[in-house]
């Protein structure tokens, strides 16, 4: 299944502007705010502005930083800031990668976004209304960007993320149009709760910390209840497996990834552990028959929505004990037409949801909801 994120994985690969260790270095005011759980962002004050910091926004990146000053009443940046500089709040924004649609709407700012990034990847309401006036453009993805249109947005600001700091004609074409953009890390968080606080980055950038904070800690509140019930409650975690093959290629995150921190937390215990990193690998067929094999649940399988969709993929897939015992869910409960997962938009900002289905999937009877919110089981 294809969804705006991994597109957006595919092009975004540079680092924009002059972001290197240096800006570390840079003093301002004081902080505004400092992340509980995330690592990749910090909220600076500088006079009646304030200065949001990107670090280290892609898998390797090592001293890597860039600060967006943004700017009230005209104030200008310190001397010697080699970051962006944008009027605060941001007001007109290109959105590539529909998660970022996602924290905009639990912050109610989208009516900032002027451009998405494959408008049929995104599921959220407001989003495909406002395209289908006219109000929201299709910037384009992979190598069909629309420069032009970009330009004529007039954008305060092109939110986007990367994979390494190696050239593209995308951000090499942002700069010499001199049109903003800014990284967002939340994709290389490896906590849960982590992705979510991202959420208060962007209430920052929009004016709205406050109402970012309030919610995230709905979040952290919810999410800590739900993995307090499953510690004191269960003696037994049953073995979970991960994704599907793609192209005959599968991957399997590292025990310190997303996924696997949400399926410790959730009481699962994940089958292919070992690797003491986030980075997905890729496993032999020979491997992941024998680990699926050996799992009492199978997690995420791609594009397969049922059982005879997933057997078909290989035949062998039909005696292992997940399948016969009927314990294969997917993250596909809401999907556009051309396969954008809603769990991949707004799953980041909504881990409570996320950790609530994996409790409901591999300990049915600890929670009085039993509705799932990103899940389906396969029959």
């Amino acid at each position: 299944m294809r969804s705006i994120n991994c597109v957006c994985v595919a092009i975004i690969t540079i680092l924009l502007y002059s972001c290197g260790s240096n800006v570390e270095n840079h003093t301002y005011d004081g902080v505004a705010y400092k992340p509980s759980h995330a690592k990749g962002f910090e909220i600076f004050n500088s006079g009646e502005s304030s200065v949001v910091r990107s670090k280290n926004p892609w898998q390797g990146a090592e001293d890597v930083a860039m600060d967006i000053f943004l700017s009230q009443n005209g104030e200008l940046p310190p001397v010697g800031f080699e970051g962006i500089v944008v009027d605060a709040p941001c007001r007109r924004v290109v959105c590539l990668s529909s998660s970022y649609v996602a924290f905009m709407d639990e912050i109610g700012v989208l009516e900032s976004i002027v451009g998405v990034s494959g408008i049929n990847f995104i599921s959220n309401e407001y989003v495909k209304r406002a395209y289908s006036q006219g109000e929201i453009k299709d910037v384009g993805y992979d190598n069909t960007f629309n420069y032009e249109l970009i330009s004529s947005l007039k954008p305060d600001l092109v939110l986007m993320y990367g994979l390494s700091s190696e050239n593209s004609a995308l951000t090499d074409k942002l700069k010499e149009m001199n049109v903003p953009a800014f990284y967002i890390g939340d994709y290389v968080e490896q906590s849960p709760l982590g992705k979510a606080e991202w959420l208060v980055a962007f209430g920052e950038l929009f004016g709205v910390r406050d109402v970012a904070v309030d919610r995230f800690e709905q979040s952290v509140n919810n999410y800590t209840r739900l993995k307090e019930i499953v510690s004191n409650s269960i003696d037994t975690m049953p073995t979970v497996m991960l994704n599907a093959p793609y192209r005959d290629v599968w991957f399997v995150p590292g025990d310190d990834s997303y996924m696997v921190r949400l399926i410790t937390d959730a009481g699962g215990d994940y089958i292919c552990k070992g690797v003491d990193n986030a980075i997905s690998r890729p496993i032999s067929g020979e491997s992941a028959y024998l680990f699926s094999s050996r799992a009492d649940f199978w997690l995420n399988t791609g594009e397969s929505n049922s059982m005879k969709e997933l057997v078909a993929v290989n035949p062998k897939f039909s005696d292992i004990k997940s399948v016969v015992n009927n314990s294969v869910y997917n993250n596909t409960k809401h999907s556009t037409d051309m396969g954008g997962s809603i769990f991949w938009e707004s799953g980041a900002v909504n881990p409570d949801l996320v950790l609530e289905d994996l409790i409901n999937i591999f300990h049915p009877t600890l929670l009085e909801s039993k509705e799932f919110n990103y899940y389906i089981q396969l029959q």
